[in-house]
């Protein structure tokens, strides 16, 4: 793997665990706002997005409100032997639990047609490329996705780099980024 990608992960995840609660709690709801008044929500039927860990810009307004919003919600069900996930439905935060530290659904409950993918990232740069916690388990699943579906990545600004990050081929990038500053696409 390049050392310099582990570099950077490495340096902007200890930035991310040192965010103090209080800004981590204001700018999460600065983000979610904003993209729960997005355009790209408000038409969406079906969301598969992640709850946070880790100091990961926060998703549970945005799951509640789709959930009130009677649309689909799906999280990753973590297929650890296969190294997959896959977007899998819940009804409500009851049916989440935490595997290895990461909340996800209960149950296997598979959901094909989604409208959005919200796609977490440890470190992102201005041309929408991403780099994730380096298990490749996006990156799987964002290469089998059809172009129309979006792909949005909630970030702090911080987390945002002007210089291209150093991926590659299994690397996938997002459609646009949202950071509580502005609007990436």
């Amino acid at each position: 793997m390049n050392q310099r990608k582990i570099e950077i992960r490495q340096k902007i995840k200890k930035i991310r665990e040192q965010l103090d609660p209080e800004i981590w709690d204001e700018k999460s709801l600065k983000i979610q706002k904003k993209f729960l008044s997005t355009d790209y929500y408000i038409n969406s039927k079906v969301i598969f997005t992640y709850l946070n860990f880790d100091r990961e810009v926060k998703t549970d307004i945005i799951v509640k409100k789709s959930l009130e919003d009677k649309k689909t919600v799906c999280l990753p069900y973590i297929d650890w032997e296969n190294k997959v996930i896959i977007p899998s439905e819940i009804k409500s935060f009851e049916e989440i639990i935490e595997n290895k530290g990461i909340p996800g659904p209960k149950y296997l409950k598979p959901v094909e047609n989604i409208d959005l993918v919200i796609v977490p990232g440890v470190v992102f740069d201005i041309y929408r490329n991403r780099i994730g916690m380096g298990g490749g388990f996006y990156d799987r699943y964002l290469k089998t996705l059809p172009v129309k579906i979006l792909k949005i990545a909630l970030s702090f600004e911080f987390q945002v780099l002007l210089e291209k990050l150093p991926v590659n081929e299994n690397d996938e990038k997002v459609d646009l980024i949202i950071t509580e500053e502005r609007i990436i696409s």
